[in-house]
């Protein structure tokens, strides 16, 4: 499988899930911040 994808665009594909892993982990924790705070 790896031998298929060129080093490269594996390279790329990788960053892009990492950013929209950042992403979506950063605004899960601001909502769930808010949703605490609004609980407290």
């Amino acid at each position: 499988m790896k031998s298929f994808i060129p080093a490269s665009f594996y390279t790329y594909d990788f960053s892009r899930l990492f950013v929209s892993l950042a992403f979506t982990l950063a605004i899960a924790v601001i909502v769930y911040s808010f949703l605490f705070g609004s609980i407290l």
